[in-house]
């Protein structure tokens, strides 16, 4: 049984309405759309969204195609739809609950609760929203996006109730946000959903972590990018591979994933297919090339300078503007690690996240006396939240000014492990690395 808010999607055809007059017309295209949404569901827990085809919709659903496309234009156009349903009912449930009786904090943790149950209830509706709309191009993640902003209004309404909260900066709550959905998207993606309800009590302790900080989370100055004229660095202009890697870059960060084809990114390149299939077996090949030497690169640039600092929140200060500027140099790789990389699938996320939690190991490394009961859970939140503050501005158009965002991620990354007060200080911290 493959279970979706409809029922079982197998038994679609026998929910079908008898013949008959008199039935409500409304009723009926009700039903209808119930069914075909069931099956979308279940196609794509199946065999994914790319591979699922308005006939297979057609055939578990039990409807005509005729039908079918009375309601809907085409396969995407029925995706939408059904994000928007299961967006719409999610961000109610939590809004209901948050509205509810009771001491503001006590509401707050319980529409958060009801939230992470009804994932673990509905995995695969909630796998079409948080994993397959990635799939499906950019279209498909903004309704995404936009209920995330929903989830992140009401999160700001609750912290405002709170003591210690009341005045937390956008950005902060989004990010925790962020982080919260990247231990739900990790959970989902691994088929691991069940463990959400279990983990209530240890992301709420994260959230509460962060509380308003005390100061604005800005740099005192600005350092500006630096142009430079040749449009790809020394040793790219040598690597053929190199120059496909970022000529790839480039094509994706304009046209987005979805739509990039082989042609496009060997003309962007100036090679023919026939050199770029000598390096890579196909697009999914170059995007995993692309994070992997994207995300060494990232790393060569944040821990030699984090290793020079005075002690480990410091290296973190340091790692989180070095990581900042390095994506701001880079703004085609800054697109594809953050907003992009989630349309290449499972392996180009895991891709990604592998890198960054290589970089968090070594900054973390020293900090083992310090925080002996460190959570594995923390730090993954953490690192979503990270990660979430990034793509915000990406998405915005601002990577160029990713270099303001650093005071923010180094609270975001410490304020968890050695409390906001403190972070906050670091945070406002400038300077070059020192050792006492």
């Amino acid at each position: 049984m493959l279970r979706t808010p409809w029922g079982d999607a197998d038994a679609m055809r026998e929910r079908k309405l008898p013949p008959g007059r008199g039935r409500e017309r409304a009723k009926v295209r009700r039903e209808q759309r119930e069914r075909i949404f069931a099956a979308l569901i279940a196609n794509c827990a199946r065999q994914g969204y790319e591979a699922t085809s308005v006939a297979d919709i057609v055939d578990l659903s039990g409807v005509s195609r005729g039908t079918f496309y009375q309601q809907f234009e085409d396969k995407l156009d029925c995706f939408l739809a059904l994000e928007e349903e299961l967006l719409a009912v999610t961000v109610m449930r939590a809004g209901e609950r948050l509205a509810g009786a009771g001491e503001g904090a006590a509401r707050a943790r319980a529409a958060f609760a009801v939230v992470l149950e009804l994932l673990a209830d509905q995995p695969a509706a909630a796998r079409v929203c948080l994993v397959d709309s990635y799939i499906a191009g950019a279209t498909a993640v903004a309704p995404v996006r936009a209920a995330t902003e929903r989830l992140v209004a009401l999160a700001a309404s609750a912290y405002e109730e709170m003591p210690g909260h009341a005045g937390m900066p956008v950005e902060l709550t989004r990010a925790i946000v962020g982080g919260l959905r990247h231990v739900i998207f990790n959970r989902l993606r691994e088929g691991r959903e069940t463990e959400l309800p279990d983990l209530v009590t240890d992301l709420w302790d994260w959230a509460m972590s962060y509380g308003a900080p005390p100061a604005p989370l800005c740099r005192s100055g600005r350092r500006g990018i630096v142009e430079v004229e040749s449009p790809l660095p020394p040793f790219a202009a040598y690597s053929p591979e190199q120059r496909i890697i970022r000529a790839f870059a480039s094509v994706v960060a304009e046209k987005g994933y979805v739509a990039t084809g082989v042609a496009d990114i060997a003309a962007a390149a100036a090679i023919s297919q026939t050199t770029f299939y000598q390096y890579f077996d196909d697009k999914a090949d170059a995007l995993i090339a692309a994070l992997e030497s994207s995300g060494a690169q990232l790393a060569a640039a944040t821990l030699p300078p984090a290793r020079r600092a005075a002690d480990w929140p410091a290296a973190v200060r340091i790692a989180m503007e070095a990581s900042c500027g390095f994506l701001a140099a880079e703004p085609d790789f800054a697109c594809l690690r953050l907003v992009e990389v989630f349309s290449g699938g499972a392996t180009a996320v895991t891709t990604r996240d592998r890198d960054g939690a290589r970089v968090l190991a070594t900054l973390l490394g020293a900090a083992s006396e310090d925080l002996p009961d460190l959570r594995p859970l923390t730090v993954e939140a953490t690192v979503g939240a990270i990660y979430a503050a990034l793509q915000a501005e990406v998405v915005a158009g601002n990577v160029a000014d990713l270099p303001e965002v650093s005071p923010l991620l180094t609270y975001v990354a410490l304020a968890p492990m050695i409390g906001a007060d403190r972070a906050a200080g670091i945070a406002a911290e400038n300077g070059p690395p020192r050792r006492d």
